[in-house]
């Protein structure tokens, strides 16, 4: 297994606890963040098909898979810190 695929599976184990917590917590979501919530699920839901496309791809499609994975990982985990400070607030 390569340091990358290892990393991001470090990744996904990450920001799937994040996930959780943060759904345990989503019923106290103002309005205007349950949009923002499901687009991040949308999201979520477009990781999870990357990381199993990616168990199966070929070396040439492993490297596009988990470059399109960091881009998307990157994005829920700025996505998720934005819902964890509103909470906060």
């Amino acid at each position: 297994m390569s340091r990358l695929t290892v990393a991001m599976q470090n990744d996904l184990k990450l920001l799937a606890m994040l996930r959780d917590e943060l759904a345990l917590q989503a019923h106290l979501l103002k309005a205007d963040m349950k949009d923002r919530w499901q687009g991040l699920e949308v999201k979520w839901g477009e990781l999870r098909g990357q990381a199993e496309r990616a168990e199966t791809a070929g070396s040439d499609a492993l490297h596009e898979s988990e470059v399109a994975m960091r881009l998307l990982a990157d994005s829920l985990r700025k996505g998720y810190d934005d819902v964890r400070k509103t909470l906060k607030h």
